[in-house]
């Protein structure tokens, strides 16, 4: 496994900054969101070069904010379904090798779930084959246990890229939000759909803090997912004024993660 720099830890940095710090702690690339992209009006292409040339891979997450692709309001499902699909054509443009997307919410809390999934399917099945074309994979994220989430563990992502029938989709496995949410790593028969890897701590108030300040032990988990992956592992903690120092502890506490995984039975 091999960790990537998200832009989100260094969110009040420009995207150039994510780029040397990941030169400076030996990250394998960065994470570039795309709403940070988009701030910055920087031109994909050459974002693309620049980090070829330092010899870093980038993917991508996907727009979130005020976005719901599953949206009972018609405006708010199309715009954010148009946001998802410039994702991906920039992700192209960047060179990516992956995008990590948001499965839909429910727009009203007394809503049922079961409703959602008609248009959850046909805008992911629209998503996967416009990645098909542009030679992409897509993560779908599990969402964290909060109002509205209703795509929370692998389990539902993996019954979504079934009923879309799209082989460019799978799982993009957030680590912290299952720990938050107090599931346990169901991953078994599921292995094949893991595309890509998110990786914070997070505490019983707060997801994504720094790999350190978590309250929940990270190894055991990346000991099971050492069993079969060796992907790219987004590391996406984060601590409000302290970034590049977040960023480079991050990396060393990674590395001895991994360590205590290869010391821990899957």
């Amino acid at each position: 496994m091999r960790p990537v720099l998200s832009t989100t830890s260094l969110r009040t940095h420009p995207i150039r900054d994510a780029l040397d710090a990941a030169d400076r702690w030996e990250y394998a690339g960065v994470e570039v969101w795309a709403e940070h992209l988009w701030a910055q009006a920087l031109d994909p292409t050459a974002l693309g070069r620049e980090a070829a040339r330092r010899g870093l891979v980038l993917t991508v997450h996907g727009p979130s904010r005020d976005l719901n692709v599953t949206s009972q309001n018609p405006g708010i499902r199309e715009e954010s379904r148009r946001q998802y699909a410039r994702a991906l054509e920039d992700a192209a443009r960047l060179g990516a090798v992956v995008v990590t997307l948001h499965p839909g919410s429910l727009s009203s809390s007394r809503d049922a779930p079961e409703a959602y999934w008609p248009a959850l399917v046909e805008g992911f099945a629209a998503l996967g084959a416009a990645a098909a074309r542009l030679g992409l994979r897509v993560g779908v994220e599990n969402m964290e246990v909060r109002p509205g989430e209703f795509v929370t563990s692998p389990r539902q992502v993996a019954r979504l890229v079934a009923e879309a029938a799209s082989p460019a989709l799978g799982l993009t496995l957030d680590i912290a939000h299952l720990l938050a949410n107090g599931q346990p790593l169901d991953l078994d028969g599921l292995e094949p759909l893991v595309v890509h890897v998110h990786l914070s701590g997070s505490t019983e108030r707060l997801v994504h803090v720094p790999l350190d300040e978590g309250i929940y032990p990270l190894a055991p988990p990346l000991a099971r997912l050492a069993a079969f992956y060796r992907g790219l592992v987004a590391i996406e903690g984060y601590a409000a004024g302290r970034e590049l120092e977040t960023v480079a502890a991050n990396r060393r506490a990674f590395d001895r993660l991994l360590r205590a995984a290869r010391a821990t039975p899957p």
